[in-house]
């Protein structure tokens, strides 16, 4: 039986969050209507938390890919409040942290200068409902922190047609979500790395074992393997900085230590802690030695799509890297999951649906701010459209060169 929930008006919400563009009631909203967070998670977040190079919001459970609309909002309160105080919703009035009651307070006065009869609940599970409408139920499990057969038991009555497809495995959804959960707890451990090299590197157990630190390039976020180069990704930068602090032999030249010795471990031991991680984790069926098996074995559309989550979008020449594959081949694949609905292309770039608005739509986007505000600034459509400064530079451009815009100084307007 599924649960009932509110869901807020769309236009209503942005209406809200265009009023309060870096305000309290405006994060506290964006939070929980953009990024899926609960009350208790808002109250809680602190700015370390916030990777904005990343474009993620790293929670003890899961990471949440920042929306851009969020993370011009939070830009903005980091540079007001964040030497004030480590929590990201503090008071305006005190610069302290924000009590639940008083998140509650604001949101609430906020959503009711619209008439929007929910709460912050409510706006968490209408992210849900959203995310379900572009994208599987694994992904969803991940940024949301809720287990599968939770999301299928409450949210598939809100579905006007099913998820978007799934991996064809049996029960696979699950044990991905299982593993990512497992990678997440881990973190930096040695288990937690190894892990998510396998997974997500797809590199094997050897050359994870072996690897050390002169093959780890930070400035080019690069892993140098002897026989290919891959790109290790903000979340695996992060880790191995933590590992690299960590150190307890400086001299010490191989990545995967013992945490007590600080001596490097073998493949044999690694293997034993990325196991006995795996079946705390419920993953009794998974270890390293068949974790890069298990991959392959997977949807090649849940590979790209987590890449495009993580980095925020695709190239053709990022696909070529990730799977060693042709060009012509790059461009078939991003073309099934564009023709798919997963993602959404502007340019050269590959963005995952609901990250940006469809350049079909471009226009009539534009269209329609300009008819309520009269005017508007590139400013405002790159963070209307969730473009780039460069894409919305061009677009604004050809539309002006079309005619479908007049530019005065800095203000676009429509023609008379």
């Amino acid at each position: 039986m599924g649960h009932t929930f509110n869901r807020p008006d769309a236009a209503a919400m942005l209406r809200i969050l265009e009023r309060h563009p870096h305000s309290p009631e405006g994060a506290i909203l964006r939070l929980a209507w953009l990024e899926g967070l609960s009350r208790s998670e808002i109250t809680e977040l602190r700015w370390d938390q916030v990777d904005f190079e990343g474009k993620a919001i790293q929670l003890p459970d899961r990471t949440v890919p920042l929306e851009p609309s969020t993370e011009a909002c939070l830009r903005e309160r980091h540079v007001r409040c964040a030497l004030r105080d480590p929590h990201v919703v503090i008071s305006e009035r005190s610069k302290k942290p924000m009590p639940p009651e008083s998140i509650s307070r604001l949101s609430r006065l906020a959503l009711d200068s619209e008439g929007q009869k929910v709460n912050l609940m409510d706006l968490r599970h209408d992210f849900v409902i959203r995310q379900l409408q572009t994208h599987d139920w694994p992904y969803v499990a991940r940024v949301s922190g809720m287990a599968v057969s939770t999301l299928r038991d409450a949210f598939s009555p809100y579905l006007t047609k099913p998820a978007a497809p799934e991996n064809p495995l049996a029960q696979r959804d699950e044990a991905e979500y299982l593993l990512w959960r497992v990678i997440q707890q881990e973190g930096s451990s040695p288990a937690g790395l190894a892990l998510w090299m396998g997974w997500k590197l797809q590199m094997q157990p050897g050359e994870i074992a072996s690897l050390t630190w002169g093959q780890v390039d930070f400035d080019q976020n690069l892993i140098r393997l002897p026989d290919r180069t891959v790109s290790m990704g903000s979340r695996l930068r992060r880790l191995l900085l933590d590992a690299w602090d960590r150190r307890k032999d400086p001299a010490e030249p191989r990545v995967f230590t013992a945490p007590t010795t600080g001596r490097p471990m073998d493949l044999s031991r690694l293997t034993t802690v990325t196991r006995t991680a795996l079946i705390r984790g419920g993953l009794e069926h998974v270890n390293l030695r068949n974790l890069h098996t298990w991959v392959r074995q997977g949807d090649r559309a849940q590979l790209l799509m987590a890449q495009a989550e993580e980095q925020g979008w695709l190239t053709r020449e990022a696909v070529m890297e990730r799977l060693g594959v042709s060009k012509s081949t790059a461009r078939q694949y991003l073309l099934e999951l564009r023709e798919a609905g997963r993602l959404v292309r502007v340019g050269t770039r590959y963005y995952p649906a609901g990250a940006v608005a469809d350049p079909d739509d471009h226009l009539d986007i534009i269209r329609a701010y300009l008819q309520e505000h009269g005017t508007g600034r590139r400013q405002d459509f790159i963070r209307l459209l969730g473009l780039e400064p460069e894409q919305g530079t061009l677009l604004l451009r050809r539309l002006t060169d079309r005619g479908e815009l007049v530019l005065t100084g800095r203000h676009y307007t429509l023609p008379e």
